[in-house]
């Protein structure tokens, strides 16, 4: 089994009073977590494999109820 030395002389640095007051505009917070985390979403002809995919498809169900 493994041993783990934890540091508990060394002092945890405490964030100033600028610092907190930066991370304290929840509005700006937020945009840039929602920035951050979601994925911009791209439409569906925009996007060259899924217009690509929706080329074939509708070329294929053309080409299906010309010969059927």
């Amino acid at each position: 089994m493994r041993k783990f030395e934890v540091n508990k002389d060394s002092k945890q640095k405490l964030p100033t009073k600028e610092e907190m007051a930066k991370y304290k505009d929840f509005g700006r917070l937020s945009h840039e977590y929602d920035k951050l985390v979601k994925r911009p979403k791209v439409p569906l002809y925009k996007d060259k494999r899924m217009f690509l995919l929706l080329l074939i498809i509708i070329l294929l169900a053309y080409l299906i109820s010309e010969y059927a």
